[in-house]
């Protein structure tokens, strides 16, 4: 009796504590284990009602659906791990974005005198003299630009025929958010003048083939 009582309590613990379908598979299967276990011991080895042909067939019974349960428990905890690790990479994806997005503009804001790049790169407008420039910060945040694309580039090219539709579809939505913004990127004059001088040099080819693909740059 005492034994029943304690298990009661573990379950109940347990299942409160851990209520996922893979927990409570497991558990259920462990209980059956140890069912089959008492009855093995006390009735199969240590009385005659042991050899009974329907004792035996009940026993078999018990321990085959002990092993599907068991066998469900392992799926349903690969199936588990694999969302978890897709989950984990759509936000390492957004995180890995917004920080593209917010490394540009806050460069820009902690050097407003680069402005007239700034509204070149997100308004394609030219209103500076070519004396103003200052070619060392436009190297700079274009390398971090240049940079930061490639890494995306290489991450939608590895990933955008993945058959998880919940990954395939942000991905998707990114790359067109990343053609979007680069569009108003190579419509600078400044932009294109460091991306020749880049491509030549650091880039890859994966992303110089991207961008010869989509801007013919």
């Amino acid at each position: 009796m005492n034994y029943l009582t304690e298990i009661k309590n573990f379950i109940k613990y347990n299942f409160s504590h851990n209520s996922s379908l893979v927990d409570i598979l497991y558990y259920v299967s462990y209980l059956l284990y140890f069912i089959a276990f008492i009855l093995l011991t006390k009735y199969y080895w240590k009385s005659r009602f042991g050899f009974d042909p329907k004792f035996q067939t009940y026993v078999q019974v018990l321990i085959a659906g002990t092993i599907i349960i068991t066998v469900y428990s392992v799926y349903f905890q690969i199936v588990s791990y694999k969302d978890s690790v897709n989950n984990q990479e759509v936000q390492y994806f957004d995180n890995f974005y917004k920080e593209f997005l917010d490394e540009t503009i806050k460069f820009f804001i902690n050097h407003p005198e680069m402005n007239y790049y700034y509204d070149e790169l997100f308004y394609n407008t030219s209103d500076y003299d070519e004396r103003e420039r200052n070619k060392d910060l436009e190297s700079q945040i274009s390398i971090i630009i240049f940079s930061r694309m490639s890494s995306i580039i290489n991450y939608i090219n590895t990933y955008k025929k993945t058959e998880n539709d919940e990954r395939r579809d942000k991905i998707e939505q990114s790359e067109k958010l990343l053609l979007k913004i680069l569009d108003s990127f190579f419509g600078s004059k400044i932009f294109n003048e460091y991306w020749k001088k880049f491509k030549n040099g650091l880039s890859n080819k994966q992303t110089i083939d991207y961008i010869k693909e989509h801007f013919n740059k």
